[in-house]
């Protein structure tokens, strides 16, 4: 086993900190205080063999995932058939939606970038619960419970994952590692891009619960430069700001650009 692969292990490995390549960050609470906003953020960057996080209390606390989940989703959809490539059109019902972005009909790209969880329900419909739980089970997502109904359970259900899990599931997504097939992982990757430069691609992820006890604001990715993965991160809010949803791009990218993953915004 190599040195990485140890290290995550010794990182992930419940209740220890014992040998683990963790160092944490008190100086990021600042980014968090700026916005009167509290919560979490994990920053792996696997060719320096380093993993990094302020508050490792709630980055090791399951929360829901949100559409954050519609990641694995997509995977076992395009695995299962549910999803047959990137060009399947989801007709939209003509009923009214949430948001303006989800009254139309929905790509994997699309439904992807703009967190669609009428299509993504849908995928999970086809999918069904037996195929759900054994895809859980392949691809280690969170806590694998289902419980909820079959297009609720990671909205408003059952499922929980944590900031340190969300990095380990992106760091063998971004690797093509996961157990599913290469042309499900391309497709998947292909479509969270979300911008690239001369320096660097970004590949990222939103969701979000918006109220009650179980609220809480996400955004995870990966950022690739010269050719690799050059970092992971998750980072988690407790919507109880004004901006709750603003919050978490700020303050993900005021670190990433802190610590040179990212370029400063202008």
């Amino acid at each position: 086993m190599d040195r990485i692969a140890t290290s995550l292990l010794l990182l992930f490995a419940r209740g220890s900190a014992l040998g683990s390549p963790l160092a944490a960050r008190p100086d990021w609470e600042r980014h968090f205080t700026a916005r009167g906003a509290a919560g979490t953020f994990v920053l792996l960057q696997p060719f320096e063999d380093r993993v990094q996080v302020w508050n490792e209390a709630r980055a090791r606390r399951g929360y829901l995932p949100a559409a954050t989940f519609e990641i694995a989703n997509a995977v076992l959809g395009l695995e299962t058939g549910a999803l047959a490539d990137e060009r399947e059109v989801f007709p939209w019902d003509r009923k009214p939606q949430v948001l303006g972005t989800w009254e139309a009909d929905q790509t994997l790209e699309s439904g992807l970038r703009d967190n669609v969880a009428w299509m993504f329900q849908r995928v999970a419909r086809r999918v069904g619960k037996a195929a759900m739980r054994d895809w859980l089970g392949r691809l280690e997502y969170g806590n694998r419970d289902m419980t909820g109904g079959i297009d609720q359970f990671w909205l408003q259900g059952g499922l929980r994952t944590t900031a340190m899990e969300q990095v380990a599931f992106l760091h063998r997504l971004a690797e093509g590692r996961l157990a599913a097939t290469q042309r499900a992982q391309r497709l998947v990757r292909e479509s969270l891009r979300l911008e690239k430069t001369r320096t660097h691609t970004l590949y990222a992820k939103a969701g979000a619960v918006p109220s009650g006890p179980n609220a809480v604001s996400w955004w995870v990715g990966w950022v690739e430069r010269r050719g690799r993965v050059d970092a992971v991160f998750a980072t988690n809010l407790s919507p109880g700001t004004a901006t709750p949803y603003a919050d978490r791009f700020v303050i993900a990218r005021a670190i990433l650009a802190a610590e040179g993953v990212l370029p400063v915004l202008p």
